[in-house]
């Protein structure tokens, strides 16, 4: 089973009952947190993302893991500039085909018309994602070091690009149209 909210997947778990998975889908459906959830039903499993999410911390903890993890895809000097901007600090960072990217939401669908950095031979890619031309994503620029690449990002943001908000880019849609 999975517990989706906003976007996220809060959590998961496995039973082999369908009382137990009836009891699991009642419970979250109520509006129960995540502890409520697992108390309730012992093999629900969440992490400190989820966690975060509920606290409306998820873009600080996604900051966080991003800038601790040992993970070979993570080039942990374009992380480091990247976090060293305040409005890129503000949106909610993810990973995809070891490209960096940046939503201005924190749920999945996340927003792609922020500028991606991809690590390409000791140099750095900057592109859109949202526009695509028919070689891939259209390029903004190359940079020899993370800090020009995340100048780049910062000089091609979108006019407005707030804070990271909890939700999905078609909710941002709905209230970027009212």
């Amino acid at each position: 089973m999975s517990f989706w909210e906003r976007g996220v997947a809060m959590a998961k778990g496995t039973t082999a009952t369908l009382n137990e998975a009836a009891t699991a889908t009642g419970v979250w459906q109520s509006g129960a947190n995540l502890e409520d959830l697992r108390s309730a039903c012992p093999f629900v499993r969440y992490g400190s993302l989820a966690e975060a999410h509920e606290r409306g911390t998820a873009v600080e903890t996604m900051w966080t893991i991003y800038r601790q993890t040992a993970a070979p895809y993570v080039d942990h000097d374009l992380i480091e500039a990247a976090y060293a901007q305040p409005q890129l600090r503000a949106l909610f960072p993810f990973h995809s085909h070891r490209s960096l990217n940046f939503s201005r939401c924190t749920g999945f669908p996340y927003t792609h018309d922020v500028p991606v950095v991809t690590p390409v031979d000791g140099r750095y890619r900057v592109t859109w994602r949202k526009t695509r031309s028919p070689q891939g994503p259209a390029d903004i620029g190359e940079a020899d070091n993370p800090r020009d690449a995340v100048a780049l990002v910062v000089a091609h943001l979108p006019p407005e690009c707030g804070p990271a908000v909890a939700g999905t880019a078609y909710d941002l849609d709905k209230s970027d149209s009212t």
